[in-house]
């Protein structure tokens, strides 16, 4: 019981990334944002679902543990559109050299924790 509660706990109140299992939808929230990195999951689904999305979509892939999305860095400057400036570009950089510090970098992306919104009470 203390492991979801403490992934709650530490949940950003912004989330860069929201998927959404209902509609199959992915949307880029804040995308400047590059403190809180992390992928927000909602409705109802199950791995396959979120699996299909993430394929679908071309944002990644599900790691193994199913607790963490692997996102293709091309795939998330698509999603950010016009927000995609140079500055962003450096902000993104910042952010993935920090990341590659703490280990959450694999060769195909970024690591990106999952929070899943229907399980907050």
């Amino acid at each position: 019981m203390r492991g979801p509660r403490r992934r709650l706990e530490v949940a950003s109140a912004a989330v860069l990334i929201l998927i959404d299992l209902g509609e199959s939808r992915v949307h880029l929230h804040d995308p400047d944002d590059f403190t809180r990195f992390s992928v927000a999951v909602e409705g109802a689904g199950d791995r396959a679902a979120l699996e299909r999305v993430l394929d679908e979509s071309g944002l990644g892939r599900l790691r193994e543990d199913g607790e963490h999305v692997v996102v293709d860095p091309a795939a998330l400057r698509a999603l950010a559109g016009s927000a995609a400036t140079d500055a962003w570009d450096e902000g993104f950089s910042g952010m993935c050299a920090y990341a590659a510090g703490k280990g959450w970098m694999e060769d195909d992306g970024v690591v990106a924790h999952i929070e899943r919104r229907d399980e907050v009470p």
